[in-house]
């Protein structure tokens, strides 16, 4: 026993061990082995933005990795960041203890023997930083790093502000974050008791003026009114509503949890940079929706699928939701059983012929209308009642072969069609009874019974010339199999009732987006683009474009406007207010889609090879005016969520038709540009010498000179696809080992003809920015996917509007990696074969006498 002695000696907590031997001995006190991760930012540093930063495995998902002598440290908190570190030198099996200086950023792909040091995170990262990191201790168990503690100061772009940080990091923290609280407070936000009542599932949401999404008002929905479907896993769940608004919204679980608690879930972001341990929620309505969200969700009750725990049957669920870190908020209630789960009531038959009417106070007092009513177990309006009126659809009836048929397009889309009785030659007012096999049939969107019974009762048709101009009647259909369920409709439709659709809103929300002070120029035309890190189309922060820096395209006809952008992205938009309107208005468009609604409008914008296949948009234009019919002035802003998701796209266009600016010219020559060495060029005649890097994939790091003795030189400068000036050249060489090569000039917009001087930024024809000019050359079947670089003209002559002589430099990056095709030509047309305007291959006088043998 003596040898326990001095464990408690050293405690000095049982002094009368041996005269109390049931006295146990205290434990040493463990030292805390806990993953930190603390960031603090010096005012004026890029990345920080002058904050300080705070985390461990309680409030954040932190993942920390080593390979030989490189860390990677990344945190997914209420911020999301990235840090890798490596050290660089001889020693490159794994991270030892010490300091690393002057370090530059990190490059991916980094040599082991080099030093590099990064971090970023939310949408922020350094083109360029130096710093130091200090290793103060590290320890493996075998090949597995097992702790590690880590200090580091970084610049970013030579900034004398620093982002300071220090990682500590034990492989055997098992520390968790909080779980949803129990119960939840009784403080927080419920709807008011009436709200339980409605009819199946049901979402309702409240609104504080100065709340961007709700703007202000209240919106209740339910089964009769709108369609509200749950989709995706606890972890990753959609909520959609679409009723005379679309709403959406994206729930995040807590990570490590397997199912979804129900409790109270505080200080929640969006769904798309969510605190992984925290959960997350977006909503969006209305086309409408945050940059950057705060707030927390509820789940009073939630029920899972018997054949899955991952998928959710039911959920009670109530949120409240800040823009933008405002006060005023967002705040709703959802309340979801899955339809199919749900017992239906006994399958209903046929009702006797005609004997359902529409409820005479449902009904509008004048004007066209399509009433629809449909039971909770029919298949196609799942218990929906829709009104449409004049005021939001349009409507139109046709016979043809003897078929009558009618058109519903408003917030839904209805269709029916219903054939001519056996025996007679037109429609007349009676009951069609007993229908089947496709005598009568209604559809919803693209949706529809394939085989139903129905019956249909025509209550007064009128003809003008034989033409249909006037109908009413009233349908029941059954759709039979799984439905348990009837649709009712009644129609009243007169031909010379016009479309009543209300335009614009004539106030913009006072919060809707506009470009920040000093983004965009005082004068000219101009599109500025801004996008949410999760949305779809861009891939940038911003975008600018100018008249000066690319090709902008707008085209107006009747109430519709399509805007094109050829710079160094290509967008395509179009806008289409009322189908009443005979021009565009000014004022606010709410909630319209991609698709055309003709009491809404549509609206679409797409770009950088993606497009939305379907997105909900708020619209604000801010200035439309004509001038004998035709647009000459359009101010709009716009912000478009594809899919209904949290992330959107904001964009100013800003045109006037009277803005002649086009880009400027050719650069003044740089000094120090490449030119082929001294002494290599011939002293006349055609040439094209080239020299490629080690690494450039047309080249293949070889130098060549082609001349009109050994090459064939065919030119053309009929251009492929617009009015800008452009050359083409090809060199077939005799020399095995040179091959024939292939290069296009163009120039920017406006000139249709080169001038001597700098084209910089030149990309590949034909997907170059037309405002700077493009390049390609290509050699022996290889050619670049895509690339940039420069070319010079040194010489140039005209006769006339035929190009006779161009001496000219170009530089090209493939795919935009540093190795590059350098090259200088010289070309001169032949007297022999006078160059031609307009695409006749010329051939040099050499090169035209070799063919001829």
């Amino acid at each position: 026993m003596s040898r326990f002695f001095p464990r408690c000696l050293w405690w000095r907590k049982c002094l009368r061990w041996r005269e109390q031997r049931t006295t146990a001995c205290n434990t040493p006190p463990v030292e805390a082995r806990l993953t930190t991760i603390n960031l603090r930012s010096d005012a004026g540093d890029a990345i920080g933005l002058g904050q300080n930063y705070a985390y461990s495995l309680t409030n954040a998902k932190i993942s920390v990795t080593s390979e030989r002598n490189r860390l990677v440290v990344q945190v997914e908190g209420d911020e999301a960041w990235t840090g890798v570190f490596q050290t660089g030198g001889t020693e490159q099996t794994q991270l030892k203890p010490g300091m690393v200086a002057d370090v530059p950023r990190y490059e991916d792909g980094m040599d082991w023997g080099k030093s590099g040091l990064t971090w970023f995170g939310e949408g922020r990262a350094c083109f360029s930083s130096y710093g130091w990191f200090s290793i103060d201790s590290v320890k493996y168990a075998g090949a597995r790093l097992s702790e590690i503690k880590i200090r580091f100061e970084r610049h970013c772009d030579g900034a004398a502000a620093a982002l300071h940080g220090e990682i500590t990091f034990y492989a055997d923290d098992l520390s968790k974050p909080p779980q949803p609280v129990t119960p939840a407070p009784a403080s927080l936000w419920r709807p008011p008791a009436e709200v339980a009542n409605s009819t199946g599932n049901y979402a309702y949401f409240e609104s504080d003026d100065g709340d961007y999404v709700g703007l202000g008002k209240t919106y209740r929905y339910d089964q009769r009114n709108a369609g509200i479907t749950v989709s995706g896993d606890v972890t990753n769940m959609v909520i959609a509503i679409q009723g005379s608004e679309v709403w959406s919204a994206e729930l995040r679980g807590m990570t490590g949890s397997y199912t979804l608690q129900p409790g109270y879930y505080p200080g929640v972001h969006g769904s798309r940079f969510h605190n992984p341990v925290k959960g997350g929620l977006s909503w969006t309505g209305v086309g409408r929706g945050c940059s950057r969200s705060t707030g927390w969700f509820v789940v009073d009750s939630v029920a899972f699928d018997p054949t899955s725990t991952n998928l959710v049957s039911a959920i009670d669920l109530r949120f409240e939701q800040h823009c933008e870190g405002r006060t005023a908020a967002l705040r709703g209630v959802v309340h979801w059983k899955n339809p199919a789960l749900t017992p239906l009531p006994p399958v209903a038959g046929n009702t006797a012929v005609g004997s359902w009417r529409a409820p005479a106070a449902a009904l509008p007092a004048s004007g066209n209308y399509l009433y629809m009513q449909s039971d909770i177990g029919e298949t196609l309006g799942k218990g929906l009642i829709d009104l449409q009126t004049s005021a939001t659809a349009k409507f139109g009836v046709d016979v043809q072969s003897g078929r009558l048929t009618f058109s519903v397009h408003g917030s839904r889309y209805w269709n029916g069609s219903l054939n001519l009785k056996p025996g007679q030659t037109r429609f007349l007012a009676g009951d069609h009874a007993n229908l089947n096999g496709g005598a009568f049939t209604v559809s919803l969107g693209s949706y529809g019974q394939f085989s139903p019974q129905a019956w249909v009762v025509i209550d007064s048709i009128s003809y003008v010339d034989g033409k249909v101009v006037a109908l009413d009647l009233r349908f029941e259909e059954f759709g039979g199999g799984n439905d348990s369920g009837l649709l009712h409709g009644q129609l009243h439709w007169r031909a010379d009732q016009p479309d009543n659709f209300a335009g614009p809103a004539p106030l913009a929300p006072s919060l809707f987006w506009r470009p920040a002070s000093n983004a965009t120029p005082s004068a000219g035309n101009y599109i500025y683009l801004v996008r949410d890190r999760s949305d779809f189309l861009g891939d940038q922060p911003s975008y600018l474009y100018t008249v000066l820096n690319s090709l902008i395209t707008v085209t107006a006809a009747g109430n519709a406007v399509t805007v094109s952008v050829s710079g160094d992205e290509l967008w395509n938009g179009r806008f289409e207010t009322m189908a009443n309107s005979s021009q565009i208005q000014a004022g606010y468009y709410a909630g319209i889609t991609t698709s055309s609604s003709p009491a809404r409008g549509s609206f679409s914008w797409g770009g950088n090879g993606r497009g939305c296949n379907e997105a909900t948009s708020g619209i604000v234009v801010d200035k439309a005016t004509y001038v004998g019919g035709q647009l000459v002035e359009l101010r709009m802003r716009f912000e478009q969520h594809c899919g209904n998701e949290p992330g959107a796209m904001r964009g100013e266009i800003r045109w006037l038709a009277n803005d002649t600016q086009q880009p400027a010219g050719p650069a003044a020559i740089p000094a120090g540009l490449w030119r082929a060495p001294t002494g290599a060029l011939p002293t006349s005649g055609s040439y094209l010498y080239v020299a490629s890097d080690l690494g450039d994939p047309i080249g293949q790091g070889k130098t060549a000179l082609m001349t009109d003795k050994d090459t064939q030189f065919f030119a053309s400068t009929s251009t492929p696809m617009n009015n800008d000036a452009y050359f083409r050249l090809s060199a077939d060489s005799s020399k095995t080992d040179v091959g024939d090569w292939r290069g296009e000039f163009q120039s920017m917009i406006g000139q249709n003809k080169f001038q001597t001087g700098f084209y910089d930024q030149v990309a590949r024809i034909p997907f170059q920015n037309r405002a700077f000019g493009g390049l390609t050359w290509s050699a022996n079947g290889a050619g670049c996917n895509k690339s940039i670089g420069w070319f010079v003209v040194d010489k140039v002559v005209y006769v006339g509007d035929t190009l006779t002589t161009l001496h000219a430099r170009f530089e090209q990056h493939c795919d935009y990696v540093a190795p590059a095709l350098h090259g200088e030509l010289h070309w001169e047309a032949s007297p022999s074969a006078p160059a031609m305007a307009q695409g006749v291959n010329v051939l040099s006088e050499t090169a035209t006498r070799k063919k001829m043998r």
